[in-house]
């Protein structure tokens, strides 16, 4: 093989095409692992559920006012989407 560099090249070259094959499907077969939530997104994930919890709950307490007849609508505290 010494002799003939032609054939080395191609050697090189399919060894190279090859890895880049058995990288692809290797790469195929690794299944995505879920990332781990950050100390931030955790905070801003309890953060809206908090606001979310204090929400209804607002609502909730307005509507039983509503039908106590303490206040008149409740679209005067609430916005329609």
């Amino acid at each position: 093989m010494a002799d003939n560099p032609e054939t080395e090249e191609d050697l090189v070259v399919l060894a190279r095409s090859q890895l880049a094959t058995a990288i692809q499907i290797a790469a195929r077969k690794v299944e995505l692992q879920p990332k781990a939530e950050s100390g931030f997104e955790m905070h801003t994930r309890i953060n809206s559920e908090k606001d979310l919890k204090k929400n209804k709950a607002v609502k909730r307490a307005a509507k039983k006012m509503v039908k106590r007849k303490e206040i008149k609508k409740m679209t005067a505290y609430f916005l329609k989407k």
